[in-house]
């Protein structure tokens, strides 16, 4: 604290950590751009571009399949909690008692 009276220039040291960023997609535009400029490519690079297009198709269709399948999981099990609440309205708040106790095993 003295020091800092003396001389008000002194600083903080601080942290300089400069992050790196990897783009996988940016990669792969800049390989199909590759791909679409120069007609010549070694075998390399063309079975690597066949790939991610192998790559890309399937993942698409998975993603699709995923999300379909959670969203009609998510219907099925909104209309079973509206049904089930729209017997027990109609059917009176006394059945609740009786299936509690059975699911719980008293």
């Amino acid at each position: 604290m003295a020091l800092r009276f003396f001389n008000p220039k002194i600083t903080h040291k601080k942290f300089s950590f400069y992050t790196r960023y990897y783009d996988e997609r940016k990669e792969k535009l800049d390989l199909k751009r590759k791909s679409y400029e120069t007609s010549e490519l070694n075998s390399e690079h063309r079975t690597e571009i066949l790939k991610d297009k192998l790559r890309d198709t399937w993942s698409v269709g998975k993603t699709r399949q995923k999300a379909n399948y959670e969203a009609n999981f998510r219907v099925v099990v909104l209309v079973f909690l509206i049904v089930a609440l729209g017997y027990f309205v109609f059917n009176g708040l006394d059945d609740i008692d009786k299936v509690i106790h059975k699911l719980m095993g008293k």
